[in-house]
């Protein structure tokens, strides 16, 4: 019996400071506690990996092209079932106890009783419940082939609640991300949904929000400015900037205000003509915006400059002047005082009103916290781990909403899927995790056991730790190892030592089948973000990719806990993107290098290997993966992850 695993990565890109993101990876595996997340640099990698090489772009829309033409091939297989592989059967296996990224929800208003509940993911797309309060919910995705399912933002039209709207596209500070395609309307409460084709275009490629008016007007903060459709979506027109809309709020006397880089602007007349810069008072590029629904005057500001929080500002006057308040400080001395995101409001950074006390708000960066005076003064609500005496709630907070009509019952969107509450009102409310059936999680890479027809499998996820699987079908995962989960290797001849790895050459080993692990190697910030590694499981030696010109070995890994010993090769020419021991010839491990470059290197145990470039023909590009036939060396696959060149190459000699 053969098992695959289907893994899915996300196309995430960010430029970032190295130096300061590696001291903090440093400090997070001396304390054993590796921090969620890390997308600056996953998004840095993804770009190397997918660009297109003649344009530097990652033009994802491209993959609706390929779907289309899959959908139209003729091509049967014997069996006359198009599109099919005969007696190949896939199983999900979730998990079902872990969500992905999450930064948009909307409580279906066609619902009078509040349980029905849409959630976009940004990597795997629209799904519904139509219980929220159940403990565990019946999550379902609503079609898997949208043409894209980044999605970043849902709205309902408050006139008629049949019209929902999703928009697709991160893009918060990114150079390029899972690109989006615009926006998908459906006008029968979520049966049907069809793309908006004025929004097929590159000004929809990133979209931060969309709201729809009490009029009716759609409108959508995107990558070049502020749009509005008065047709339901059949066309739009931008009314407002140039440049990256972040937000977009409607206050309570249908007053609008929306942000762009380090500016907030007011609308008297539902969209039409907006003022000039409201003086909020804070040196800011991103701002999110919080409207009182119990007090038309009363907006807050939450800034992001330089990455870091900048500040927060309430107007009592409809945004004719600010107050700045406090800022609140984590108890996690690892997250700095002076900002609650640890240098990532770029990326995470979220405000919201209670709707019957203006003086009520949450704010939400790595934590999430509460102030009920106005930000004068904060309570803690939430810790990334369960931490300093707080309740568990994952890092990354995106978005924070309160139910329709409700000032008990709110949702929190953040890296670990979606937690509600049912009392918001208390003084630290008690919140939930939702995540149950909704199988989001983004997956780098998996092992699997040597054991014919078993479902032990390890698999590393991103922002969600490495997980141990045991069950056939859909079920429960195991949280093994924590921070982001990359490669990870069972030995296939001792399979009670397993091998997990948190970003760059940090790793960790299981000495019993992964019922505990410890870590090994010494722990390094070299190498990828998404480090390449493969196991040699007769020699018991780890190969990791090191840096520019070298890799590095963890030798008897399966006994040692020592040091990763460094081995120089100049004949790679660049950093390794892709290893593989062959399972034929002693000590011979096959390299690929971003450039084109593929080594065969024998004697790779030792401090003097012998390298061979057996790059012949193939493009310049970023080699994702190579295979070697068992029994034959000559037989190579080679597979190139870069869009506008041949994917999959195959060598016979």
């Amino acid at each position: 019996m053969k098992i695959v695993f289907v893994i899915f990565l996300s196309i995430l890109f960010f430029s970032c400071n190295t130096k300061r993101k590696q001291v903090q990876i440093k400090d997070e595996i001396e304390t054993n506690f590796p921090l969620q997340d890390r997308m600056d640099f996953a998004w840095q990698q993804e770009k190397e990996m997918t660009m297109d090489l003649s344009t530097g772009a990652v033009p994802t829309e491209r993959l609706l092209v390929a779907y289309e033409q899959s959908k139209a091939s003729t091509n049967k297989f014997s069996d006359g079932i198009e599109g099919v592989i005969p007696n190949f059967n896939w199983v999900e296996l979730g998990p079902k106890n872990n969500g992905g990224r999450t930064r948009s929800i909307c409580v279906d208003l066609n619902d009078a009783t509040g349980k029905t509940v849409f959630a976009g993911s940004v990597g795997g797309g629209l799904w519904k419940t139509n219980d929220i309060t159940a403990v565990a919910p019946n999550w379902f995705p609503v079609n898997d082939f949208f043409g894209n399912i980044a999605i970043t933002a849902i709205a309902q039209d408050p006139l008629n609640a049949q019209n929902i709207y999703f928009s697709t596209g991160e893009g918060y500070g990114n150079a390029d991300q899972i690109r989006g395609l615009g926006v998908w309307k459906t006008a029968d409460g979520g049966t049907t949904w069809n793309q908006l084709s004025a929004t097929n275009n590159s000004s929809f490629y990133q979209t931060f929000k969309m709201v729809v008016s009490n009029s009716g007007a759609l409108f959508v903060g995107a990558t070049n400015g502020l749009y509005k459709s008065t047709d339901g979506g059949t066309s739009f027109t931008r009314v407002l900037g140039t440049t990256k809309c972040y937000d977009i709020e409607i206050a309570a006397n249908g007053h609008m205000y929306t942000s762009f880089s380090g500016a907030v602007y007011k609308s008297t007349d539902a969209g039409t003509t907006w003022s000039a810069a409201l003086p909020i008072g804070i040196t800011a590029s991103r701002i999110e915006i919080a409207v009182a629904p119990s007090d038309a005057n009363t907006l807050y500001v939450l800034c992001e400059s330089g990455n870091a929080v900048s500040g927060i500002a309430v107007s009592n006057n409809g945004g004719a002047s600010f107050t700045t308040k406090t800022e609140p400080v984590d108890a996690d001395p690892g997250i700095p005082s002076t900002d609650f995101s640890r240098g990532q409001a770029w990326y995470d950074l979220t405000i919201v009103v209670d709707p019957i006390d203006a003086n009520v708000i949450f704010v939400g960066g790595i934590d999430i916290f509460k102030s009920t005076d106005a930000g004068s003064n904060w309570q803690q609500i939430s810790h990334w781990y369960g931490g300093f005496g707080f309740q568990d709630v994952h890092s990354d907070q995106h978005n924070i909403i309160f139910s329709p009509g409700s000032s008990t019952v709110a949702y929190f969107m953040n890296d670990g899927s979606i937690y509600r509450t049912t009392n918001a009102n208390a003084s630290i409310p008690t919140l939930t995790n939702k995540e149950i059936n909704y199988n989001t999680s983004q997956f780098y890479a998996c092992a699997m056991t040597p054991t014919t027809g078993a479902y032990d499998f390890l698999a590393g996820a991103q922002d969600n730790g490495t997980h141990k699987f045991s069950v056939n079908g859909i079920g429960n995962s195991v949280y093994v190892t924590g921070g982001d989960g990359m490669f990870c290797h069972i030995d296939q001849d001792q399979p009670l030592f397993w091998f997990s790895s948190y970003v760059f050459n940090n790793y960790y080993r299981s000495t019993n089948g992964g019922a505990s692990f410890s870590t090994v190697g010494g722990g390094s910030n070299t190498g990828r973000f998404v480090n390449p590694t493969d196991y040699d499981d007769k020699a018991n030696i780890l190969y990791c990719a090191g840096a520019s010109n070298e890799y590095r070995r963890l030798d008897n890994a399966n006994t040692t806990g020592n040091a990763l010993t460094i081995v120089p090769l100049a004949a790679l020419g660049g950093q390794i993107s892709s290893i593989k021991v062959s399972p034929n010839t002693d000590n011979r491990v096959f390299m690929g290098i971003n450039g084109g470059v593929l080594l065969r290197v024998d004697n790779a145990n030792t401090g003097s290997p012998a390298a061979t470039n057996i790059a012949t023909g193939l493009p310049s590009g970023y080699i994702s993966c190579l295979e070697v036939e068992t029994g034959n060396d000559d037989h190579l696959l080679v597979t190139f992850s870069n869009y506008g060149i041949n994917s999959i190459w195959e060598s016979t000699n």
